[in-house]
């Protein structure tokens, strides 16, 4: 009984984190989005710190991409795995049938989108 106890345990304190991390990750995206157009709208503007600007962006953007998509990949496989104790309650039901695709297309989607718009605003 215990190890069954500390089994859900473990997967509410998991989720919770996983949750916590997501919700983290989705404010990074968005300081990331307005940040780096503004930082150079705040400076003089010149060629070469667009470039740089970019690059930086680029490698940003790739950080919290692989960090979002691997979050999102392990709330799915939380979601699978669910203890018996729990796996018939309501929400755990929920959680299963969320649509795990879509969010990670969400996320590349988005992610391409603030790349070529950065790109637009610093190399254009």
């Amino acid at each position: 009984m215990e190890s069954e106890k500390s089994k859900v345990n473990w997967v509410i304190t998991n989720l919770f984190a996983q949750n916590l991390f997501l919700g983290l990750s989705l404010v990074a995206i968005a300081l990331w989005s307005a940040g780096i157009p503004m930082s150079f709208a705040a400076s003089s503007g010149g060629e070469n710190l667009g470039i740089g600007l970019f690059i930086t962006s680029c490698a940003v953007g790739l950080i919290l991409w692989i960090s979002t998509f691997t979050t999102i990949d392990r709330l799915r496989a939380i979601a699978e795995s669910l203890p018996d104790e729990i796996s018939e309650m309501r929400v755990s039901h929920h959680l299963k049938s969320n649509p795990w695709f879509a969010f990670a297309a969400l996320i590349t989607t988005v992610h391409i989108g603030v790349l070529v718009g950065h790109g637009i605003v610093l190399l254009g």
